[in-house]
C-alpha cells in the first residue's frame, strides 16, 4: 500500500507520511520550558500544601471522567461533529455483503457465513473485535434474515433475525420464495452489544412480509390466509406484544406471493403500503389514515407530519392524527439525513422545480429551477444532488448559497455533520479524493485522497465508514 498525503487548506498542523490511509493532526508542539526562580524557603510549606490539594482535586475530576458519558445522539444518515480531518482508526476484514451497525460504543458487523448468521461486535475505538456470536443455520438468503436499524445507533441492545431452514413436521407449506412463506417462523436474539451475551430470545412465526426495528422494539408485518395485513409491535428482549392491527383491505397478492407490501417505520409512525396506504401511530397502533386504493402512503415528513400520494391528485400533507393540511401537485423528496431545521418550511419536487411551502398552511414561499434532488437538510440549508455536482441554497428562500467546483462524478452521496458537506472530488491527477466543505459558503477546508478499492462512503451511527471488496474502515 502507497503513502499518500493529507491536503489541509486550513493550514492545520499535521504528521508526516505514513503507510495507511489518513493521518491524525499532529500534537501541538510543547511550550518551551521556563526556568523562574527557586521559591522562597518560607513558601515551600504552602506549596507542598497546595499540590497535594491539587492532586485530590485532580483524582476527584479524573474518576468523574473515568465514568462513560452518554453517547451524543446523531441523526440517522448524519456525522457526528468533525474536528478535523479525519483519519482511518481501525480496519478488519469485513466482506462487502456484511452489514454494519454501530451500537453503543460498538460496530456490529453481521452477515452469513458457510449457510449460518454470524454476528461480531468490535470496539469502537480500537477495532478490537469483543465478541462472536453463532445464532444459527439460515435457510437459504431469507430476506428478514438479519440486524434491523435504521443507521443510527441502536444503543446498548442489538436485535437480530434469524429465519432458520424449513423444519420437517413443523413447516408444512414453506414454499413460497420471496417474500413472505407459508406459516414459517423466525427466531428473534438480543444481544448485549458490549458482552455478546444473549439477553433474550423469542420466535415470530406465520406468514411474514417484513420485520423492522422501532426503539427497542421490533414491528413485524404478517398476512393472513385472507390477504390482510396483520402488524404488531413487540418488545425486542422478550417479544411481549404491545400492540395489534388487523388491515381492512387486503394486500396485493398473485399466487400467494405478497406483491407490493412495505413496512416502514420511525419513532411516531408506522407506515404500511399495499394495495392502499395505511398509517399506524407507533405508540399504540391505533390508525391514523387509510387512503383509497392506488394511493401510497410517501413516508413521515417530520415527527409531526406525514404524506400520502396519487398520480391522480398528487401530494397530500397530513398532521400527526392524519387530517389532510394541504395538498400539493407535488412529489415529495427523499431527504437521506436531516436535522430537522427548519421544522415549519417543506421542500416539495414538481418536476424540474423545487417548491419550499410553509408548515401547516402550504404557502408557497420559494420556487426554483433545477435538475437535481434534495438529498440532505441540515443547519438552514439544503444540499441538492446530481450526477455531476451539487449545489447548496438555503431552506427557507430557496436562494443558491454555492456549488461544488468542475463536475465530478458523484460516486457516493454526500454526508454532513451539520457544519462540513464531505463530498466526492478530484485531485488534480485524476485520483478520487474526499473533499470538505463549509456548509455555510462552501470553502474548501481539506481535501484527502481516497484508497483504490473503496466502493462506498457512508454514516453509521455518526461514524464515517468506508467499505471496500472485503475491508471495512472506521474514521475519526
Amino acid at each position: 500500500m502507497q503513502d499518500v498525503e493529507l491536503v489541509d487548506v486550513a493550514d492545520r498542523p499535521r504528521a508526516p507520511g505514513r503507510p495507511r490511509t489518513w493521518l491524525p493532526p499532529a500534537p501541538p508542539d510543547d511550550p518551551p520550558a521556563r526556568r523562574d526562580a527557586a521559591p522562597h524557603p518560607h513558601r515551600r510549606r504552602w506549596t507542598a500544601l497546595l499540590v497535594v490539594l491539587a492532586l485530590v482535586v485532580a483524582g476527584a475530576l479524573v474518576a468523574r471522567a473515568a465514568a462513560p458519558a452518554a453517547p451524543t445522539a446523531v441523526a440517522p444518515g448524519m456525522l457526528a461533529p468533525l474536528d478535523g480531518p479525519p483519519w482511518a482508526r481501525w480496519r478488519a476484514d469485513v466482506p462487502r455483503s456484511a452489514d454494519v451497525l454501530a451500537a453503543s460504543g460498538s460496530i456490529v458487523v453481521s452477515g452469513v457465513h458457510d449457510r449460518r448468521f454470524r454476528v461480531t461486535g468490535h470496539d469502537e475505538r480500537t477495532g478490537e473485535t469483543l465478541w462472536t456470536r453463532d445464532l444459527g443455520p439460515v435457510a437459504g438468503t431469507r430476506p428478514l434474515t438479519g440486524c434491523p436499524h435504521d443507521g443510527s445507533d441502536v444503543g446498548p441492545v442489538v436485535l437480530c433475525v434469524v429465519e432458520p431452514p424449513v423444519a420437517p413436521g413443523r413447516d408444512a407449506r414453506g414454499t413460497v420464495p420471496f417474500p413472505a412463506p407459508d406459516e414459517r417462523w423466525a427466531q428473534v436474539s438480543a444481544i448485549d452489544a458490549a458482552t455478546g451475551a444473549e439477553l433474550g430470545r423469542w420466535e415470530l412465526s406465520g406468514r411474514l412480509a417484513s420485520v423492522e426495528r422501532l426503539g427497542d422494539d421490533l414491528v413485524a408485518l404478517r398476512v393472513g390466509a385472507d390477504g390482510h395485513a396483520r402488524v404488531g409491535r413487540y418488545g425486542g428482549a422478550d417479544g411481549e406484544r404491545r400492540w395489534w392491527f388487523r388491515g381492512e383491505s387486503p394486500l396485493r397478492l398473485r399466487e400467494g406471493i405478497v406483491s407490493g407490501s412495505e413496512l416502514r417505520v420511525n419513532d411516531a409512525f408506522v407506515l404500511l403500503q399495499g394495495w392502499s396506504a395505511t398509517v399506524l401511530d407507533a405508540a399504540d397502533g391505533d390508525e391514523l389514515v387509510t387512503t383509497p386504493a392506488g394511493w401510497l402512503v410517501v413516508g413521515s415528513l417530520s415527527a409531526e407530519l406525514f404524506g400520502t400520494w396519487s398520480s391522480g391528485e398528487g401530494g397530500v400533507v397530513r398532521d400527526r392524527r392524519g387530517r389532510a393540511l394541504f395538498h400539493a401537485p407535488s412529489l415529495f423528496p427523499t431527504v437521506t439525513a436531516t436535522d430537522g431545521e427548519p421544522d415549519d418550511v417543506l421542500v416539495m419536487d414538481e418536476g424540474g422545480q423545487l417548491v419550499g411551502r410553509s408548515v401547516p398552511g402550504g404557502a408557497e414561499l420559494w420556487r426554483t429551477d433545477t435538475y437535481r434532488a434534495v438529498r440532505l437538510q441540515a443547519g438552514g440549508h439544503l444540499l441538492l444532488l446530481g450526477v455531476d455536482g451539487y449545489q447548496v441554497v438555503a431552506a427557507r428562500t430557496g436562494a443558491p448559497e454555492w456549488e461544488s467546483p468542475g463536475r465530478v462524478l458523484m460516486w457516493w452521496a454526500p454526508l454532513t455533520d451539520g457544519d462540513l458537506v464531505l463530498a466526492a472530488g478530484r485531485s488534480p491527477a485524476g485520483r478520487p479524493t474526499m473533499e470538505a466543505r463549509r456548509l455555510a459558503d462552501g470553502e474548501l477546508q481539506w481535501s484527502l485522497p481516497l484508497e483504490e478499492g473503496v466502493r462506498s462512503v457512508t454514516a453509521v451511527g455518526g461514524h464515517l465508514v468506508l467499505r471496500s471488496r472485503d475491508e471495512l474502515i472506521v474514521l475519526t
